[in-house]
């Protein structure tokens, strides 16, 4: 279900409780996950095989179809200075606070844009902008891994990134159906099986100190997204995509990038549950600026 598009002196609405249908759908299945891991019906290691699963067979599928089907603008592009600037901000307040708030600061400049930010953006915006949800991630991901955690090149190749390449590459190569139905088939799965990951990991362990990373996360980084829009020549679907994806929560991998650099694993992982939980909230305030 799309959101109303606003245009020119066209009234802005807030987005009704119905519109927001499919993203309440989608948190709870995360709701879902998080009874199925407290009555153990699943646990930690099932969560690793989801993991698995999604990051590299219906993740890749999703992302294929999308960029292989629908056609990507030009403008899509001026999401990648938008998203490196983002993560600058991020990272030289990083280096600038003391210590012992540096858990807060880089849980609130990296975001779920993956297992989150795809089912969020394809249940608001639709399937056909989705390319513009797999260009902010992977621009999030290249700085995640080149300025956060200082990986090698290496860790730049995942299957995400091969989807998006070989969909680019085949996109004027008419493929059978049968193919492009198994993509579209395999890519459903994304939404569910990433939001039952999402809930198996949250641990419902709260903190005062959290919500202070969750603003940033929720409504300083969406914010300098907004701003940003006001320069960057983006707008309609493009603009709209770079708001969601930029108001997505903590992901829940930070906890294992933040443990690389020396940080506290406790402090990150309440900082990931808080900004989850809170989520839907931002959502209804943010959406009112698509």
């Amino acid at each position: 279900m799309l959101l109303p598009r606003y245009h020119n002196n066209d009234m802005k609405q807030l987005i009704s409780l119905s519109e927001m249908s499919p993203v309440f759908t989608l948190v709870l299945i995360v709701v879902v996950g998080i009874l199925l891991r407290h009555i153990h019906a699943l646990t930690t290691e099932d969560a690793t095989t989801i993991r698995k699963l999604v990051f590299n067979v219906s993740l890749p599928s999703l992302i294929f179809i999308s960029v292989y089907s629908n056609p990507i603008p030009l403008k899509a592009l001026w999401l990648i200075p938008g998203v490196i600037i983002i993560q600058v901000i991020g990272y030289v307040a990083f280096r600038l606070v003391p210590a012992r708030y540096r858990e807060t600061v880089f849980s609130g400049f990296l975001g779920n844009t993956g297992f989150m930010g795809y089912p969020v953006v394809q249940a608001i915006l639709g399937q056909g902008a989705l390319p513009l949800a797999v260009i902010y991630e992977q621009t999030h991901s290249l700085m995640i891994f080149s300025t956060w955690v200082h990986k090698n090149a290496r860790s730049f190749v995942n299957p995400p990134l091969i989807a998006m390449v070989l969909a680019l590459v085949l996109k004027s190569v008419a493929l059978p159906p049968f193919f492009t139905d198994a993509c579209k088939l395999v890519g459903n799965t994304t939404s569910p099986l990433a939001m039952l990951f999402v809930g198996l990991n949250v641990e419902l362990d709260f903190n005062w100190h959290a919500l202070i990373a969750a603003a940033i996360k929720l409504a300083l980084v969406p914010a300098l997204a907004l701003a940003l829009t006001f320069v960057l020549p983006v707008a309609g679907d493009i603009r709209s995509a770079f708001i969601l994806q930029s108001a997505m929560p903590t992901m829940v991998a930070s906890v294992v990038y933040g443990a690389e650099i020396g940080l506290d694993v406790k402090k990150l992982s309440r900082n990931v549950v808080v900004s989850t939980l809170l989520f839907p909230l931002a959502l209804l305030f943010w959406g009112r600026f698509l």
